[in-house]
């Protein structure tokens, strides 16, 4: 009785001992994926970025702020081992020299494509060739250049410009006019002229302090005209 119970069970728990296994299987192929590198060169900086002859070591690779990093041999090849199917971003990182950051993607079946990044236009792709090919641009530049004095900066001054350009305009309108007549009628224009009972400031601020009206000036009148021409 006892043996047939074993072999009863054994029969029972077999199948799912197996599906158990398969399932063991299946899960541990899933978790295995398939890791890919990233290889390129970067060219030799040229003599105007004014970098030393040990370059490549002072190049820091890194993939997405640093979840992946690599270095540059003394050739300027490259390689970042150890990477999964997905997109990213590679940066190279030099303390003097400025690179262009690259998109990179790599698909499930291993294929690498590469082009530019642009944060502005993301829709605007530019493909890059592969192995990647990187160029240093141009030279950080950390301090602003100091600006010099320059004569058309103070020519163009506006202070200057109001000073000079009515000046210059009356100079160039006496030139012009040759008519006579004309000059005679420009120079017998005439202009207001501020009237003689206008109170002096000294007497508008006194009247202000004490506030006493000011005392009105009596015109002159026709007697006392006649008796100062006698």
């Amino acid at each position: 009785m006892f043996k047939k119970f074993l072999t009863f069970l054994g029969l029972f728990a077999f199948p799912k001992l197996l599906l158990s296994d398969d399932n063991f299987r299946e899960l541990s192929t899933h978790s295995a994926t398939t890791l890919y590198t990233i290889e390129g060169i970067i060219l030799a900086p040229g003599p105007g970025l004014r970098v030393g002859s040990q370059w490549p070591a002072d190049i820091k690779l890194s993939i997405d702020n640093g979840e992946y990093q690599g270095f540059v041999r003394r050739d300027g090849n490259f390689m970042i081992s150890g990477i999964p199917a997905g997109s990213y971003v590679l940066y190279a990182h030099h303390a003097d020299i400025f690179f262009q950051p690259i998109r990179v993607e790599i698909a499930r079946n291993g294929n690498i494509r590469a082009r530019q990044l642009s944060h502005i236009k993301p829709s605007h792709v530019i493909k890059l060739p592969y192995p990647l090919l990187l160029k240093p641009l141009e030279r950080r530049k950390y301090f602003r250049t100091r600006e010099q004095w320059n004569l058309l900066d103070y020519v163009l001054n506006p202070m200057v410009l109001l000073m000079v350009v009515p000046l210059l305009m009356m100079l160039l309108l006496s030139r012009l006019i040759t008519d006579p007549e004309t000059k005679r009628e420009i120079e017998s224009i005439q202009f207001p002229q501020i009237p003689n009972n206008m109170p002096d400031l000294g007497d508008l601020l006194a009247s202000f302090v004490t506030g006493k009206r000011l005392p009105e000036k009596k015109k002159p009148t026709a007697g006392t005209a006649y008796k100062r021409r006698n």
